[in-house]
């Protein structure tokens, strides 16, 4: 038996190869995927095809036609020349072989060993088709090819292994697809390249499609009126606390705290505790009105914050309520405070939501909690939020981080979750 490997971008070439080195006749024993070059998963993916035939393939000879020599097929000795393009159809519809006789053993005939490889194909097709009962036939035809060279829908390309490296840390395929395209080209044109040079590259393609806002990082000139809104259990009151302990800690100042979140337990006293801590003063608002006076109360203050009651997204009345509390003409900026351990399809549906009141920013708390945060990339990248803040703990006021974009890629791509916030 004659085995070879071969080595072809996809699995078409490669068959190609395969009958033009061993004929028609030849044997495919296994396919994988592999990679070349020295970027590890960023080398270019090919197919290797191992292939055998039982005997050596014989080049077809050259026959002179009009002048040119034209290559005729080979034949096999010892054998009847067969059909190529015999269907099973008329395989089916052929008689079965009759009964052999004594005669037959003492002198086959000619053609006794293609019909005993009729019958038998007649045997196992029938099998088949008993067992693939309710299968689709188009989905019988179409063979095996490993699934990284299987293109994504509405692609004529393979699946870029860029894509398949930024899934490893929850980015999602849209989105990596962009940061493919940033990176492509560097990648392509730069030698010896390690592994931390790719990371970089990544880093660097991801930070531009960032957008942060740092509110509080410089002491306020104007009044600055600030609300978190957001379901229930993100951390609001807790954020509140840390965003009053950062600003008052910097850059000292007259702060403000006000609630609406008269729903759940003890919310109200747990703001009044932060308050006492560090000695700013609490209003409790009940009714709408009641707010636009306790804005008024302070309106010599440097900073104001707003703390409201979670609401569930699903719920459109208390959603109304709140958009009846945080009027555009009062000049408070929503930040929607968004949990990085929810489904990305769950914060998807609290944004659509939510997006009844305007939303200046997002917050992201838990991110302590998660392994991946490549959602932070995903839901920034389709809404073009600019992201204020990031939480990472309970304890107030370390746990809280004013972002840079280059500081949310150090996160996302992170194979050993180092804290680094710089």
């Amino acid at each position: 038996m004659q085995v070879k490997v071969f080595e072809a971008k996809d699995m078409a070439s490669g068959l190609k190869m395969v009958k033009e080195a061993l004929g028609p006749d030849a044997l495919i024993l296994s396919t994988r995927t592999i990679r070349s070059g020295s970027f590890g998963i960023i080398g270019k993916p090919m197919m290797e095809i191992t292939a055998a035939i039982d005997n050596t393939w014989q080049e077809p000879a050259m026959q002179p036609v009009n002048g040119t020599r034209q290559r005729l097929p080979a034949k096999r000795p010892g054998r009847p020349e067969l059909r190529q393009d015999i269907s099973y159809e008329e395989i089916w519809a052929q008689e079965p072989p009759p009964p052999k006789s004594a005669a037959y053993h003492q002198q086959p005939p000619a053609n006794q060993d293609i019909q005993d490889e009729l019958a038998e194909l007649r045997n196992i097709v029938k099998g088949l088709s008993n067992r693939m009962t309710g299968i689709d036939p188009a989905a019988l035809r179409k063979p095996y090819v490993e699934p990284e060279f299987v293109a994504s829908s509405g692609s004529n390309s393979s699946v870029d292994p860029v894509i398949s490296f930024l899934g490893g840390y929850g980015v999602n395929q849209e989105t990596a697809q962009v940061v493919a395209r940033f990176t492509r080209d560097t990648i392509e044109e730069a030698t010896n390249l390690d592994r931390s040079d790719l990371t970089a590259i990544f880093k660097a393609a991801i930070a531009r499609l960032f957008t942060t806002e740092k509110l509080l990082d410089k002491k306020l000139t104007r009044q600055r009126r600030i609300s978190l809104i957001g379901p229930t259990g993100v951390g609001k009151t807790t954020t509140l606390a840390k965003i009053a302990a950062h600003y008052l800690s910097q850059f000292g100042g007259k702060i403000g705290l006000i609630t609406i979140d008269t729903y759940r337990i003890a919310a109200v006293e747990q703001i009044k505790v932060y308050g006492e801590i560090m000695r700013l003063p609490v209003e409790v608002v009940i009714k709408p009105q009641e707010l636009e006076q306790a804005l008024d109360k302070f309106r010599d203050f440097d900073l104001v914050l707003i703390d409201t009651a979670g609401r569930s997204p699903r719920n459109g009345i208390d959603l109304q309520e709140l958009a009846g509390f945080l009027r555009p003409e009062l000049g408070i900026e929503n930040n929607l405070l968004l949990s990085a351990t929810t489904r990305e399809r769950e914060l998807e549906e609290i944004i659509k939501r939510f997006s009844l009141l305007p939303i200046s920013n997002f917050i992201f708390s838990k991110i302590d909690e998660c392994d991946q945060l490549g959602v932070l990339l995903n839901i920034h990248y389709k809404h073009d939020t600019p992201i204020s803040f990031l939480t990472n703990g309970q304890r107030v006021p370390e746990d809280f981080i004013m972002p840079s974009p280059a500081a949310i890629a150090d996160l996302i791509i992170n194979d050993h979750r180092i804290q680094n916030y710089g």
